[in-house]
């Protein structure tokens, strides 16, 4: 009876003053009456919605979403579910990028926890570093950017980690087609401390491995990766106003290929391995307070890295000797930096956010080594430097059907060979017409003191990062307008507007004589604009959304204005999700992915050259023109790859066990087998297309405790 007088009072809202609502353990804003009306707590059972929009271009993703929806060789990838988006481009096929709004992926900052990460890729894209077993909600801003947030030029991820059960203990095992994963969370001390533990694996080539160990065999070659990566996280609540939380992550990957021979005639052994991959380390101590019942206070400390790394080692061993060789390369982030936040309620109808964070990072971008035996021989370029201090204050204020958000950051950078001091203005409103129609406007202007260097590069997914070097640094400033209407209860729609100039680009054609001689780069400017549009609908069982992107994106170096590598004028997402044959026990559930975009713009070499024959070729050239030749690549796209279409099936069952659940998920990607290029090459004087995903089915199965 109670929950139905407060559904009716809930109808009569006119006026934007905002209480909380706990629904499930997400928060919702919802309309009441002028006069404020103190609510201890109201718990409305209901079910969570899938996506929630928290303003102009921001969405939460519900992570329970991932239980659902269609895997990628049985991973669960909450990168891969904001891909479908509208303003997010992936990039290419298989890939974990996240492009927003005509912007690269390293202009968006990923955080996990509040910390800086600086590769996001696990098996160069196929699938993310966040494990959706430590995931408790993650938040995309693609514009009405918070003043908090800085240092990337398009938009921010925040990915947030769960807390331990302060309670109870849980455990479960995840197994798929690449890799499996084990999670355990619980208290250590009961309502005091938790933690929060999983660890991932792949086990391919583990398996490979072991069955050529057992086998006994003495001569093979392979081609494999590994990858691993752990998240723990132990929560303190040292009383009931303050929280102690520290994390850890560290990640690794690794292509390789190896080789393994043995002479029986001599019993000369001989082994080789040479590989390529990365390392991503990071850690934090955070601290939360609340100093007064209106204010509340928020600090860390952390420390962040980036190896990116290829090495060849070598084993000899005969009946004289030994001998290990061992050579390598490797490029260097490491960042140590800490941040302080205030968030001081001075009225019901006003808020203030003020902060600060500074950082500091030492560049290695060529570190060589060479192992012979015991003798080691090291050598680096010069190191590169770049500290940063920003400064922060956020507004929020209602007044009457108005809720404004008004801020300004202020950031000084410093590379050690000039100091930057960049002023960033940012400017939300929402204005609410009645119940159901909210209309929004937003103003961002950021600021990059770093970039990578693979701008001309597509499938190439690490991170090589440097800091500027030039006299300005790269600059965006978006304007975006939207409206959202809450048809019903079951139904939204929302359409977002923008606007997007970028001026001080860096595009690096030569990272050698880049770092030398700063020559062999162009800076340029950019821009992109676009409308978004977005229906979301659950009801009951079913759940769906529908996105629709119509953008451009142009950029300008010297002379060249192309389209941005990433440009697609259309595109087209839809999912929908169904549970049915529902009981105490058991739960069905078949979801499917549809994508439809224009094909990206690309570099097809147009000129080809017959390399060099060697002196001793006893044809001269004509004996290797068909096999080796050098391909003259354009400074500009000069082609579109053919548009891009896929669907992904999906069907979950979820059974109550005596203690736990256990879930199978099977899915089936790209059902309509469609070649969708991943990278173009050429053979016998024609261009072929590459495809990474073709018809490709995925299991998994997980079991909780």
């Amino acid at each position: 009876m109670i929950k139905k007088i407060f559904l009716f009072l809930l109808s009569l809202c006119s006026l934007p003053t905002f209480a909380q609502l706990t629904i499930e353990n997400d928060t919702i804003n919802s309309s009441l009456f002028d006069d404020p009306i103190e609510l201890s707590e109201v718990i409305v059972r209901s079910r969570k919605k899938n996506m929630q929009s928290k303003g102009l271009g921001n969405i939460q993703i519900n992570t329970q979403l991932l239980k659902v929806s269609p895997l990628f060789l049985g991973e669960k990838d909450i990168i891969k579910t904001l891909q479908f988006l509208p303003g997010v481009s992936a990039g290419m096929e298989g890939s974990s990028q996240l492009n927003i709004r005509g912007g690269t992926s390293d202009q968006t900052l990923y955080l996990l926890d509040d910390v800086p990460v600086y590769n996001q890729n696990h098996t160069f894209g196929l699938f993310s570093i966040f494990n959706s077993d430590v995931i408790n909600n993650v938040d995309l801003y693609k514009g009405g950017i918070p003043a908090q947030y800085g240092d990337k030029l398009s938009g921010i991820v925040s990915v947030s980690l769960k807390d331990g059960d302060y309670k109870k203990h849980n455990t479960s095992v995840s197994l798929g087609l690449l890799a499996g994963t084990i999670a355990s969370d619980g208290y250590i001390i009961k309502d005091k401390l938790s933690y929060n533990v999983a660890g991932r694996r792949s086990f391919l080539d583990l398996l490979y491995n072991g069955v050529m160990g057992l086998s006994g065999e003495d001569n093979y070659s392979t081609t494999l990766f590994s990858f691993y990566d752990i998240n723990a996280k132990l929560s303190w609540k040292l009383n009931a106003k303050n929280n102690l939380s520290w994390q850890m992550y560290n990640g690794y990957d690794d292509l390789y290929g190896s080789n393994r021979m043995k002479k029986d005639s001599s019993g000369e052994k001989f082994s080789e391995k040479v590989g390529y991959g990365w390392k991503t380390f990071m850690t934090a101590l955070r601290y939360y307070s609340q100093l007064k019942s209106n204010l509340l206070f928020s600090g860390n400390i952390y420390y962040t890295n980036l190896d990116n790394f290829n090495y060849y080692k070598s084993n000899l061993k005969t009946p004289d000797e030994k001998q290990k060789t061992e050579n390598g390369k490797s490029s260097l982030l490491k960042e140590i930096g800490g941040k302080m936040a205030l968030e001081h309620k001075t009225s019901d109808n006003n808020t203030l956010f003020y902060g600060m964070e500074g950082a500091y990072q030492k560049y290695t971008p060529d570190y060589v080594f060479k192992k012979n035996n015991s003798q080691t021989i090291k050598y680096h370029t010069d190191y590169l430097e770049l500290t940063k201090f920003s400064g922060y204050a956020n507004n929020e204020f209602r007044y009457k059907q108005w809720f404004f958000h008004t801020g300004i950051r202020f950031s000084l950078y410093n590379n050690m060979k000039n100091k930057m001091f960049v002023v960033e203005p940012r400017l939300k409103a929402n204005y609410y017409l009645g119940e159901k129609n909210k209309f929004m406007f937003a103003f961002d202007r950021m600021y990059q003191p770093v970039n990578t260097v693979n701008e001309m590069n597509y499938n190439v997914q690490t991170d090589f990062w440097l800091p500027y070097q030039e006299k300005k640094l790269p600059e965006s400033s978006q304007l975006s307008i939207g409206w959202k209407n809450y048809t019903t209860s079951a139904l939204s729609l929302s359409v977002e507007v923008y606007y997007k100039k970028m001026n001080n680009l860096l595009l690096i054609r030569d990272l050698e004589n880049y770092l030398d001689f700063h020559t062999a780069f162009e800076t340029g400017k950019g821009t992109a604009f676009g409308a978004e549009f977005m229906a979301e609908y659950t009801k009951g069982d079913f759940t769906a959304w529908v996105s629709y992107t119509l953008s451009k994106s142009r950029r300008t170096f010297g002379t060249n204005r192309f389209p941005f590598k990433y440009d697609a004028p259309h595109s087209l997402s839809v999912f929908g999700n169904y549970s049915f044959n529902k009981s105490d026990k058991k739960t069905h559930s078949v979801s499917m992915n549809v994508q439809y975009k224009t094909g990206y713009p690309y570099y097809i070499p147009s000129i080809s050259y017959p390399s060099v024959g060697l002196p001793t070729s006893p044809s001269g050239y004509e004996e290797i023109r068909d096999i080796f030749n050098t391909e003259y690549i354009p400074d500009k796209p000069n082609t579109r790859l053919r548009n891009y279409f896929r669907v992904d099936l999906n069907y979950t069952l979820e059974r109550k066990c005596k203690r736990g659940t256990s879930a199978w998920q099977f899915s089936l990607l790209n059902a309509t087998n469609r070649n969708n290029p991943y990278a173009v090459y050429q053979k016998d004087g024609k261009y072929k297309a590459f495809v990474l995903i073709p018809l490709l089915p995925s299991i998994s199965f997980k079991r909780t405790f």
